[in-house]
């Protein structure tokens, strides 16, 4: 996104060239907020046993693994989580092997890999689930997705019943590698790379009227059999609350900011029955961004969007007789090494 330049200060009559300063650009304020599990804990203050899921968008594997190798690792040490996805990895078919080697000497403990991939266009989308061995055991596996599900899974003693690629068990939107779907034996993890409308917003129509549709549809027939939760860099600041400078002139013209979009986002969420998490715990809390501008160099100020999300059915929130309940929601803005922040939620599981 482009961000708006700061205006001159104009210099009073009495000023000299020599005598001019410019005004520092100022910190957008961020409104403290706590998380209700600590880093890392495996179990909630009452005692009942967690699930983790964490989605970043590492903008490219390969130099991400290079340069910010050892932030994952980092990452992985202190949050624990059960499952760790990596948004746009870019990579082709022959590069999964050699990555997936990688991605288990980066994360310790983390033995299956699911890839999607991107078979449209080379370098491009992508989407990889890593999962905890777990304490139940578990397979040793790198699999690329395409199409259809694969072989059970133990992730951290919660089983992995399949993991499969595209929309309601068809092949829609296989081919650009932007959907991957992990059914638990009492919840599914939806994890998408929703399409960007693109400069110009050439892809707008096509982002609301066919990947709206059909991932609404999918999340509604997963629903239907148990709770959902939809993760991922999901290409939408929804709230006025999730951008930096709303009243900006070219925010409605933006990709990701448009009033279609955040629009279609509120529907999903009332259509489907779902919570954005996040907002759940936290309100209106302000300046809670995941994606800064490289270009504008808008992270130091903390001049972002809110584009990634986990949200999550609503009965997720409300006890119901589902056995897991969502617990926390949290945005890791400290975490560096890509333009987007991670962002997670946390389940506690019932007996």
């Amino acid at each position: 996104m482009n961000a708006d330049e700061p205006e001159a200060k104009r210099p009073k009559p009495s000023e000299t060239k020599a005598s001019k300063t410019k005004e520092p650009a100022k910190r957008f304020e961020q409104t403290e907020i706590a998380r209700n599990v600590a880093p890392g804990a495996k179990t909630t203050r009452d005692g009942r046993e967690t699930f983790k899921a964490i989605s970043w968008n590492v903008a490219g594997l390969r130099s991400f693994v290079e340069k910010s190798g050892a932030k994952l690792r980092a990452l992985v040490e202190e949050e624990r989580p059960d499952v760790i996805i990596l948004q746009e990895h870019k990579l082709q078919m022959s590069h999964i092997d050699a990555f997936g080697s990688k991605l288990k000497e980066l994360c310790p403990g983390y033995d299956t890999t699911r890839f999607a991939v991107s078979t449209a266009k080379k370098g491009y989308s992508g989407i990889v689930a890593v999962s905890r061995e777990g304490r139940k055991g578990g397979q040793v596996t790198i699999e690329a997705m395409l199409g259809g599900a694969s072989k059970p899974a133990v992730s951290d003693g919660f089983k992995a019943v399949s993991h499969s690629e595209g929309l309601q068990g068809g092949t829609a939107y296989v081919d650009e590698g932007r959907t991957l779907t992990i059914e638990y034996e009492k919840f599914y993890v939806v994890s998408a790379y929703v399409p960007n409308s693109g400069q110009d917003l050439k892809r707008l129509d096509y982002r609301i009227k066919e990947w709206e549709r059909d991932m609404k549809a999918h999340l509604k027939a997963l629903d239907a059999k148990k709770p959902v939760i939809y993760i991922g860099d999901l290409n939408v600041a929804h709230l006025d609350a999730d951008i930096w400078n709303v009243t900006a002139s070219h925010i409605k013209k933006s990709a990701g900011t448009t009033p279609q979009e955040r629009g279609a986002f509120g529907v999903m969420l009332e259509e489907n029955g779902l919570h954005d998490s996040f907002r759940f715990f936290h309100g209106d809390a302000a300046g809670w961004f995941s994606y800064w501008s490289v270009r504008a160099g808008n992270r130091p100020f903390n001049k972002g969007l809110r584009l990634d999300y986990a949200v999550a059915s609503k009965r997720l929130f409300d006890g119901d007789d589902s056995g897991v309940e969502v617990v926390d929601a949290f945005i890791l803005d400290q975490v560096t090494g890509s333009d987007h922040a991670p962002v997670g939620i946390t389940l506690a599981i019932k007996d």
